[in-house]
């Protein structure tokens, strides 16, 4: 008898781990429904203790108790309060906090939601009282789904604007690059509950220089720089349960400059719990999501979805209907795809994108501004 425990229980034990680590999170458990809100307690500083905890699990993170002086919202509205350039977003997430590559002032958040991924089109914050938007080129992969631990993605921001105000032009050039990775997992402790969590790994580095028009040149009034690991612990139909964010590029730091732990989540008054059932649509053809940035000035990001694996091609016509480019995909399979277009020398105006997909036709108009 003792021979067999002496062996069964390592067995137990890794039975027991490998069944703890299948935490997987799909589209439909990622929260899309009008109207729903979380709360968390939220601490910003110079050098919050933190736990964050190591690669792998299972393994358990306490945040029941902390600071409960500042409550910050996301809000999930109704879609259709989306700007016409943004027509295809699914998800509309109005925030206390954008927490984005230097981006930290209240604001919404553009998605799109697939099978596949959940991309962030645009920002939208204000900035002396007057609403700006960042046109994200190209879109900004939030998650890929289904998320699992292993599954990794990165992004690139290259982003140049000018804004008018009444007190004058303002630039604002943001570049950045964010390498994430689902590396842990486990269950999280906050004041609403445990949560089985999977933990994601942002390494953000950017640079954000926000400039002044004066005397026939850009004179910059705002420079920050960062070089750093950030956490984000998701958990099925709750959004971010915690997300930390660090001041250095050690992903086993001790002090962070920002915390938000989930304290509250309701559903018109009612609490939400785990509530998000609606059904996310799916196309039951080939659908062409957009192009961004619409209208656009030098290049433009085009990109369709597919219900099923089929042989795609796409054409560029102007408002005469006749071609000016094109572009054989081949076969492809069902997802979501991206595809860059470069007009280069042609006249600014009006053209249609002609998405074919085994005779399953799609048009998209986009606008061309010089």
């Amino acid at each position: 008898m003792k021979r067999f425990v002496t062996l069964f229980v390592p067995i137990f034990m890794l039975l027991t781990t490998a069944v703890s680590a299948q935490i997987t999170i799909s589209a439909r458990e990622i929260p899309h429904t009008p109207g729903l809100i979380f709360q968390y307690y939220t601490q910003s500083g110079d050098s919050i203790p933190v736990n964050v905890g190591v690669p792998g699990g299972p393994q358990v993170w306490d945040y029941t108790t902390g600071d409960t002086t500042t409550i910050t919202t996301d809000e999930l509205l109704d879609p259709a309060v989306s700007p016409p350039q943004y027509e295809r977003a699914n998800i509309v997430v109005e925030t206390d906090q954008l927490n984005l590559a230097g981006i930290n002032e209240p604001g919404r958040m553009y998605c799109y939601m697939n099978r596949t991924r959940l991309i962030l089109a645009a920002l939208e914050t204000t900035y002396n009282g007057q609403t700006v938007d960042f046109f994200l080129t190209p879109y900004m992969n939030q998650y890929m789904l289904p998320l699992q631990m292993g599954v990794t993605w990165s992004n690139t921001l290259d982003m140049d604007e000018v804004f008018t105000f009444p007190e004058g032009d303002i630039r604002i050039e943001l570049n950045a690059t964010m390498n994430s990775e689902v590396d842990a997992y486990g269950t999280v402790q906050v004041p609403t509950g445990d949560y089985e969590c999977l933990r994601i790994k942002n390494h953000v580095v950017y640079d954000l220089t926000v400039s002044y028009w004066f005397l026939f040149m850009w004179i910059p009034i705002y420079e920050d720089a960062g070089d750093g690991i950030n956490y984000d612990w998701q958990a099925a139909d709750v959004r971010s349960v915690l997300t930390i964010t660090g001041q250095t590029n050690d992903p086993y730091f001790s002090y962070a400059k920002n915390l938000r732990r989930l304290m509250n989540s309701t559903m018109t008054g009612v609490d939400a719990g785990i509530a998000d059932s609606t059904p996310l649509a799916t196309p039951e053809s080939a659908a062409l999501i957009s192009n961004y940035p619409n209208p656009f000035n030098s290049e433009t990001v085009i990109s369709y979805q597919l219900n099923e694996s089929c042989d795609v091609s796409l054409k560029i016509l102007d408002i005469m209907g006749r071609q000016v480019d094109s572009f054989d995909q081949g076969v492809q399979s069902e997802g979501f795809y991206e595809l860059n277009w470069k007009p280069g020398t042609l006249s600014t105006g009006i053209y249609i994108v002609r998405l074919n997909a085994e005779g399953q036709i799609k048009n998209h108009m986009m606008i061309y501004m010089k």
